[in-house]
């Protein structure tokens, strides 16, 4: 591969980390997550626009991804570091930061997790191709692209099955909840009425005393200066 078509190639092929990233604010699942993961997720848009430094440590995070999802990548961003420092420098920000949106995922459901990985993969291998087939229609790498995007379909797929199976999970928690609400409603008032009565009680009654304590001192000390 020539030295500018390899480099057109990773700049097309880390398209897809930046795609990933757009996913993550646009994923319906993310919308209709509860509000801790919500928050997560505005705090890695926040993270996004600011400066992010290049670390060994995230270096090697990002190469690690790389040569276990989609190590032909690897290969162009070895050639990157070497020819395109200031590419390859944002290159590894952009594939870190879907790297970071992954590790959130992970925290709260693997399964999503693993099904995100193979869609970024996918989606990789499609902007590969892609961008060899721009430097030539070949019958070969078509039919590979073909293929390529077939499994990206199927992997987006069985991402927006999760999320619908996730979805009507918290429907039925929230029917679930709305069943018990109605069939309990005149008991669940008097319970909170009884709590907050006891507890108001117990304000009362601390303030009965404090007030008895202030009373007592003040009239010990009159006793005093009499």
């Amino acid at each position: 591969m020539r030295h500018g078509a390899l480099f057109l190639a990773v700049l097309i092929c880390l398209g897809a980390a930046r795609i990933l990233i757009a996913d993550g604010d646009e994923n319906p699942a993310a919308k209709s997550a509860d509000r801790p993961a919500a928050g997560a997720i505005r705090q890695a848009k926040a993270k996004n626009k600011q400066p992010l430094a290049i670390t060994p440590e995230r270096e090697a995070a990002v190469m690690n991804f790389v040569e276990r999802n989609h190590s032909e990548l690897g290969e162009l961003l070895d050639y990157l570091k070497t020819s395109q420092p200031r590419q390859y420098e944002q290159a590894v920000k952009d594939i870190y930061r879907v790297t970071e949106r992954l590790a959130t995922i992970q925290e709260r459901d693997p399964l999503q997790y693993e099904l995100e990985v193979k869609l970024w993969t996918a989606q990789s291998r499609v902007q590969l191709l892609a961008a060899r087939l721009k430097m030539g229609d070949n019958e070969s790498v078509k039919q590979d692209l073909r293929e390529a995007l077939a499994a990206q379909v199927d992997a987006r797929l069985d991402v927006l099955k999760h999320q619908k199976k996730q979805a009507a999970e918290r429907l039925e928690r929230m029917d679930k909840d709305i069943e018990q609400l109605e069939t309990n409603k005149d008991k669940t008032v008097e319970r909170q009425l009884e709590t907050l009565a006891r507890s108001a009680g117990s304000i009362g009654n601390a303030g009965g005393k404090v007030a008895k304590k202030r009373g007592e001192k003040k009239e010990n000390s009159k006793k005093a200066a009499e």
